[in-house]
């Protein structure tokens, strides 16, 4: 079985660590072309990742305004180009909308923008209406794509194929991270005057509940089958678990200090966190609701994501 790698960025090092899970080591290291890169995304093949940079502030905060996303191969470990924006974006998460288009949030345009793989070019803007869209996620289907606005406290809807905003739900004071469940109607935020979750029916464009918890939450993601939401608690280091149809909290994992953004294995079992206070990754088992193994990173890691092993061109 091909267990794969976690793609690991380390803020205070500006670096994209590649950790191998069936040896729990480093394979290798990429330090990016600028300060200060937040999160990854790898290719369906596992051979690239982009890297957006991003800032050498916090979100909302004065400080420099990135404009280019790394473009890493993940067979030689070497940055082997870069996407310019063209315009100060703050560009922050990156996630695959298709097999030939990749996303990048781009914060101070309020927008989120769509590339071309192949030519590394600009193909789409998608408006979000909202400043700071920090965060966003997209549908199974890649059409339906959700963005988390922080200072706003609100979500962002928008049609892909129309490029479309559909509308704004206003949240809370101020939100952070977000999930979308694979069929691309509920979306989930966390509140971050709060311990509560507020989940978001994507087709009425409004919000229909609350899930209370344990602590304030920050980083989620749903199970493919929607039958688990995992939530990190940063503050309580803690992972919970819940059920996302009664709101009932069926795990409380502890975790090293302050747990980032989650990240699912394919396998459906395991989820992944980088705790940035203790400089590590941790895997936990979302089933059992136990921690499984703690992996050394570098410093104040961050954004994460799964990547299968690349094949090397011309076997696969």
């Amino acid at each position: 079985m091909d267990d794969g790698r976690l793609l690991v960025v380390c803020k205070d090092d500006s670096t994209l660590e590649v950790i191998d899970l069936e040896t729990s080591m480093p394979a290798g290291v990429v330090t990016a072309s600028g300060f200060t890169p937040h999160e990854v995304v790898a290719t369906d093949d596992g051979r690239r990742a982009f890297l957006p940079v991003y800032s050498d502030a916090p979100v909302g905060s004065p400080g420099s305004d990135g404009r280019r996303v790394d473009v890493v191969d993940l067979l030689t470990f070497e940055r082997v180009g870069e996407i310019r924006l063209g315009f100060a974006s703050r560009p922050h998460q990156s996630s695959l909308l298709s097999t030939d288009r990749v996303a990048v949030s781009t914060e101070l345009d309020e927008s989120v923008t769509v590339i071309d793989q192949r030519t590394l070019r600009v193909v789409a803007r998608l408006p979000t209406g909202q400043a700071e869209s920090h965060t966003f996620a997209v549908s199974a289907d890649g059409r339906r794509l959700v963005t988390a606005n922080v200072g706003p406290g609100s979500v962002s809807v928008i049609d892909v194929p129309s490029r479309a905003l559909r509308g704004v739900v206003e949240v809370a004071e101020k939100v952070n991270r977000i999930c979308l469940e694979p069929r691309g109607r509920y979306a989930y935020t966390a509140d971050q005057g709060s311990p509560r979750i507020t989940v978001i029916d994507t087709e009425l464009v409004q919000r229909v509940g609350w899930i209370e918890l344990p602590s304030i939450g920050f980083g989620t993601a749903v199970t493919a089958s929607g039958s688990h939401l995992v939530v990190a608690l940063r503050a309580a280091s803690e992972i919970a678990v819940v059920d996302p149809r009664s709101g009932e909290v069926v795990h409380r994992i502890p975790t090293p200090e302050h747990p980032q953004a989650i990240v699912l294995h394919p396998d459906g079992v395991r989820a992944y966190s980088a705790c940035d206070a203790d400089d590590c990754v941790v895997e936990v088992d979302i089933r059992a609701g136990r921690l499984l193994r703690r992996i050394t990173t570098g410093r104040n890691p961050d954004g994460i994501a799964w990547s299968r092993l690349p094949t090397p061109a011309g076997m696969g």
